[in-house]
């Protein structure tokens, strides 16, 4: 069931309005001070300040004559005794004391606040109309004296001014008469452009010559035609059947016997461990074996040496516990430790200096013993060596006998060879020989065909030879053709060249008339304006400078937003109270009468139509399951809002009806449970 909701108190509106009022006064007040600084430049300074100082004489007067009477002391100094305690051992003696020295610094930091110090001016001035600002520009000597030197020139050009105001009058009182040549708008005099030549009155380019028919190509076929060579003719060049001479033979190595290794274990082993039993043993810590000997005659030493030393401490009247006492014990343990430290490191020494005595002589027992096993092994791999080398002498004797055989066969074989390339190049001879003799069959046929093409080629040079002079004639009739058009217009652009330059200097003399006519004119209005202008300059050619300070200027600082915060926060309230008063409305009203878990008839909270709630799984806790909605998602109960409800999640309704939620203003979303139904 849903539990009703207590509306929210009502803002104070009216205590807001009144704190942003004053808040806008503060405000006001900050921007004037922030917005007018106070000035100091090369040229002088500008101070701001605010409300009328007003000086209490009569209080001051009192005050100081208090404090002259007193000679300056309004207070006791603190006394040290106050703050300090005594301390007592167990059988109530005072053995000390202890000071709060922090409170004592303190007291002492109070009194010289308050003492010696003179009652001011300031403790006795108070200011009225606080809000009034009052600017005081300040110049320095020797800006006061430029504006003072300033002021004085300005007097004296303004009597200058009125002198010339008479002066003025006399001329605009005549009227403005030039009297000026009247301007010159068009030219005349300069003749007419040239006439463009008739160029074709000078006849006409002619094209090129007609060649003529270049010789035939004579036909090369007619002087015979080149021939080959069968070289099958000659016969073929043979090979060498290499088997007839035989074939090369090896041998069985194994005939000769096989080489035999050595078994070394035969001989004995060498020993690799020693026997340590009689090698001085080495100490296992300190004071063991040599070492413990030393170190046993040296702790009496030791031992009376302190007892020594502490017997002169207390002769000296140093007892345990003092500082030098400890200091002196302590320098003596040192020296008993370094006396222990040299003494251990020498039985060490002794320790190991016979340990490894003892080691060397296992070590030399050890080698003779694999020395001999050694030499037992030599003696049986040098007779090895032996039966191996009569083995091997045997074998290299059958593989010269066989390697003799094998070059029989080969010289056999390479006369057989020499025989057929003696054949073969008797073949070759007298193939070339033929080859030879058909060549010289074509170079005659060549021969007759290339004085046949030169004859061709001499007639064609010929006839090129006719087509080019006949060419270059008609070359130079065209080019003298030509020549006589470009004088002819070389002397129509000379004449239009001659007509631009009159024309040309009949511009310029119409300019330059002009030009003079208006200079007179501006001399003739420069002599009138004349007087004005020296009034003119005499009024402003020398303005007083006055140093230029910021002007008094006001920066709006926005106040803060106590009202509208104040409203907000009460809008805010309201609106949390409608969720959550709607989400206890649909509870008491069984608008989770949903069905699948025993929950109800749907239709039990139907007449709500849009009900929205709260339903975002970030604001619930001890969410637990305990039901399914028709529409498959499920139905919990959980923590929201400090109290236990009912209903879905928003992000499980989103999936299957996005319609059903909605997204608040301040980020979470909410369910229609409405549409739920």
């Amino acid at each position: 069931m849903g539990k009703s909701v207590s509306a929210p108190a009502t803002p104070d509106y009216v205590g807001a309005a009144k704190e942003q009022g004053a808040a806008n006064v503060d405000a006001a007040r900050a921007s004037a001070k922030l917005s007018n600084p106070n000035i100091y430049g090369p040229l002088g300074t500008q101070t701001v300040t605010y409300g009328t100082p007003a000086f209490d004489q009569t209080a001051y007067d009192k005050a100081m004559s208090d404090y002259q009477a007193n000679q300056g002391r309004s207070a006791e100094r603190p006394d040290i005794g106050k703050f300090t305690t005594q301390r007592t051992n167990d059988e109530g003696n005072i053995v000390g004391q202890d000071i709060d020295q922090q409170s004592y610094q303190n007291a002492v930091i109070d009194y010289l606040n308050t003492t010696g110090k003179a009652p001011t001016r300031e403790q006795y001035t108070t200011t009225a109309d606080a809000d009034v600002p009052t600017i005081r520009q300040t110049l320095t000597p020797e800006a006061q004296a430029t504006l003072e030197a300033q002021q004085r020139v300005q007097r004296q050009l303004a009597n200058l001014g009125e002198q010339g105001i008479g002066t003025a009058r006399d001329v605009l009182s005549k009227p403005f008469n030039p009297n000026l040549p009247d301007v010159q708008t068009s030219i005349s005099g300069y003749g007419n452009v040239a006439e463009t030549p008739n160029l074709s009155s000078y006849g006409q380019a002619v094209g090129g010559p007609q060649g003529g028919l270049l010789a035939p190509t004579p036909n090369l076929s007619s002087y015979g035609s080149a021939g080959g060579l069968d070289p099958n003719q000659y016969g073929n060049a043979g090979g060498v059947d290499a088997n007839q001479y035989g074939l090369a033979g090896g041998i069985n190595p194994n005939q000769y016997g096989s080489a035999t290794g050595l078994r070394p274990n035969a001989y004995g082993l060498a020993n690799r461990n020693l026997d340590l039993s009689n090698v001085a043993v080495m100490p296992v810590n300190a004071g063991t074996t040599g070492q413990a000997a030393i170190l046993s005659r040296l702790a009496p030493q030791i031992e009376r040496s302190q007892e020594s030393t502490r017997t002169r401490l207390a002769n000296q009247g140093l007892v345990p516990g003092t500082k030098a006492y400890e200091t002196a014990m302590i320098e003596e343990n040192q020296r008993g430790n370094d006396l222990f430290t040299q003494a251990a490191l020498q039985g060490i020494n002794l320790d190991i200096g016979a340990n490894a005595q003892g080691f060397g002589q296992a070590v030399t027992s050890g080698q003779f013993g694999n020395q001999a096993v050694a030499q037992n092994f030599g003696q049986g791999v040098t007779s090895t060596n032996l039966r191996n080398d009569a083995i091997n002498q045997n074998f290299n004797r059958g593989l010269a006998s066989a390697q003799l055989g094998n070059q029989s066969v080969a010289q056999n074989f390479g006369q057989g060879v020499t025989s057929a390339n003696l054949r073969n190049a008797a073949i070759g001879q007298n193939y070339g020989l033929g080859l030879k003799s058909r060549e010289l069959e074509n170079a005659a046929v060549a021969q007759n065909q290339q004085v046949a093409l030169a004859q061709q080629q001499a007639d064609a040079a010929r006839q090129q030879q006719l087509y080019g002079q006949d060419f270059s004639s008609r070359q130079l009739s065209n080019t003298a053709l030509s020549q006589n058009q470009q004088a002819a217009l070389a002397q129509q652009q000379a004449e239009n060249a001659a007509q631009q330059l009159r024309y040309q200097q009949a511009l310029q003399n119409a300019q330059f008339g002009n030009t003079a006519q208006s200079q007179s004119l501006q001399q003739q209005l420069a002599l009138r304006n004349q007087p004005l202008n020296e009034i003119t300059g005499l009024m402003s050619g020398s303005q007083i400078n006055m140093p230029q300070f910021q002007g008094y200027q006001g920066q709006t600082i926005a106040p803060a937003p106590i009202f509208a915060g104040a409203q907000a926060a009460g809008q805010n309230a309201m609106q949390n109270y409608g969720i959550q008063q709607s989400a206890a409305n649909a509870q008491t009203s069984g608008l989770f009468g949903l069905a699948g878990a025993g929950l109800g008839a749907a239709g039990a909270a139907g007449g709500f139509g849009s009900l929205l709630a709260m339903s975002d799984r970030r604001l619930k806790s001890n969410i637990v399951r305990v039901g399914d909605h028709p529409l498959g998602i499920g139905v919990y109960e959980y923590d929201i809002f400090g109290e236990r409800q009912r209903g879905v999640m928003a992000d499980e309704v989103e999936k299957v009806m996005p319609s059903a939620v909605l997204e608040h203003p301040s980020g979470y979303k909410m369910v229609n449970y409405g549409k739920l139904l």
